[in-house]
Order: C-alpha cells, then sequence, then structure tokens
C-alpha cells in the first residue's frame, strides 16, 4: 500500500503534461487530447486518499482509464446536444421545486467537462427564494432543505445497480468529506434502453426502495436524498450516460420534457460564478444548468 500511496504521489506531479491535452483540444489534434488524462493525476482525489480521509484511491485510476478509451470508443466524437438525440422522455428527479447548483449542457458550464461520464451531469438542491439551503446548524444534516425528500425514476428503465449501505459523509459547511468507500456514495443506475442510462447518487443510507433487477416506472420514488460519497452537502447528482459503467461511459445530454424553469432570483447568494446559457430549449426539451430552479409539472403540488 506504501509504494501504492508513494506512485500516487509521483504521478500527481505530472499533471502539468495535461497542457499539451488543451492545445490538442484547441487545435483538434486527437493523439494530443490523450495528454488531458494527465490532468487527473493533480485533481482526482490523491491528497483526500493520501490523507487518510477516504478509502476511495482505486476510482480516480479508473477515471484516468475513462479519459483514455472513452474518446477511442467513440471515434473521438463525444455526445452533444447538437448531435444526440434520446429516445427518451426524462422528467426531473424528484418532485417539487429544486436548484441546479453544478452542471450544463455546455463546456462553459459543465459539471466536469474533462470526466466524461459527467461532463453533462447535473447536481441539485432545495433553496428558498432568498438563495438559503438550510435553516441552523450547518452541521446537521437535517437542516438542509433536500435531505430526506422523495428521489423519483426520471424515466421507465430497469435497475442495474443498486447500493445502499454507505454511511452519510459529515458536513461543516465548508468542504467535502467522503466517508464511504464510493465518491459517488448510495447511488442507482437505472437501464432505460435506447443505450442510456441514468445515475443518481449521494442518496441516503437504506433509503433505496427499489434493487437490480426491479423495473420502475417514471414517477416512482425510488430512494431519498442523502449526502454518502465525494460530498460538500447534501444533495443529488444525476447523469446521463452511454453505458452501465459510472467512470468508462461517455456523458450524455439531458434534455428534459415536461418541466417548469426558470433563473433563480438570488442565485449570487449561493454560487458567484457566472450562470449563462443555464436555460435552453431545442425540439420542445429543456436543457438547463447552475442557477436553475426546475420543477416537474406534474408534481407542482410537492414543494420544498
Amino acid at each position: 500500500m506504501k509504494k501504492l500511496l508513494k506512485l500516487c504521489e509521483n504521478l500527481r506531479s505530472l499533471w502539468w503534461l495535461g497542457l499539451w491535452g488543451v492545445l490538442g483540444t484547441i487545435f483538434n489534434v486527437p493523439w494530443l487530447m490523450y495528454f488531458n488524462f494527465f490532468f487527473l493525476f493533480g485533481l482526482l482525489g490523491f491528497p483526500l486518499a493520501l490523507k487518510g480521509e477516504s478509502g476511495v484511491i482505486w476510482q480516480p485510476f479508473a477515471q484516468i482509464f475513462g479519459m483514455i478509451f472513452t474518446p477511442l470508443r467513440h471515434g473521438f466524437r463525444l455526445p452533444d446536444k447538437n448531435s444526440h438525440a434520446s429516445p427518451n422522455s426524462y422528467i426531473l428527479p424528484f418532485s417539487g421545486s429544486w436548484t441546479v447548483v453544478n452542471g450544463g449542457a455546455d463546456k462553459e458550464i459543465s459539471h466536469s467537462w474533462g470526466i466524461y461520464p459527467q461532463r453533462y451531469a447535473l447536481d441539485f438542491i432545495m433553496t428558498d427564494d432568498d438563495g438559503n439551503y438550510f435553516q441552523g446548524d450547518k452541521t446537521a444534516l437535517d437542516s438542509y432543505f433536500c435531505y430526506g425528500a422523495d428521489i423519483i425514476a426520471p424515466a421507465d428503465g430497469v435497475i442495474v445497480k443498486s447500493v445502499a449501505h454507505h454511511p452519510d459523509s459529515r458536513v461543516d459547511g465548508e468542504k467535502a468529506h467522503c466517508d464511504a468507500n464510493d465518491i459517488l456514495g448510495n447511488h442507482l443506475i437505472i437501464d432505460h434502453g435506447g443505450g442510456e442510462f441514468s445515475l443518481i447518487g449521494h442518496l441516503a443510507p437504506n433509503s433505496l426502495t427499489a434493487t437490480a433487477g426491479e423495473w420502475v416506472q417514471q414517477g416512482q420514488i425510488i430512494a431519498k436524498c442523502g449526502n454518502s460519497g465525494n460530498t460538500s452537502m447534501p444533495h443529488i447528482h444525476f447523469q446521463l450516460q452511454a453505458g452501465k459503467g459510472a467512470f468508462l461511459s461517455a456523458g450524455l445530454p439531458i434534455a428534459f420534457s415536461g418541466i417548469a424553469a426558470q433563473p433563480h432570483p438570488n442565485y449570487a447568494k449561493i454560487d458567484p460564478r457566472p450562470t449563462n446559457g443555464n436555460l435552453q430549449t431545442i425540439n420542445n426539451k429543456t436543457y438547463i444548468g447552475r442557477g436553475v430552479i426546475a420543477i416537474n409539472e406534474a408534481c407542482k403540488d410537492s414543494t420544498a
């Protein structure tokens, strides 16, 4: 183990080679794009693992392999909102009004553009109109408005992976912690057909109501929001991907149907980052990003 940790430390020092990958991306030189994965040596959790805050150490390697092989599998033409036409219709994975605090359909507001499965992922929390997302003690999980809220199936499908045993991570209002040996924490992966799989992460311990092999219907309650895995506060992580593997599949842009969405009037109180391009409608489907309040039209009566 000591040798493995030492190797991780040495690999972290090579992050600067990723600059060649930036040039490859800018000038569309496929073989140079491979250098992008060097950034992951410095960014994907090695400091956390080396300090002993988490048992997670193999997952950064899985993400690195994904950086190498995912573009190859797709002929260096990864899906985007212009090239990918989804065969399925998705609603939001919750009832009530939630706010996007991370992610979007474009590079400028992407959750993690260089981590391909998470390229179009979205992080959601509950807020009030003033931009508050908790009340009381920020170190207490139940102070957060979304903790324990119902999570629903975004579309019909079969559960292909169900993880429910991880504890919630501690929350201190300052930084992310991971008190599980999985950065996703408790999570579900659903096969919706047509080569599309959704992943919902950071769920509450033992809250899952569906297990692997079960068929779920759109809108069915399948879990509760928690704080498990690598997270700084209770929220849900939602992504659509072109495969079952959470680390080796290309992310897919998420277009929602039958939702209402609008910019949060006080989002700057939550996050000072720009929110340009966070709300778009293409072919009667809605793409949302950070700073947007979203609600399922069919679930308006269940609010925060």
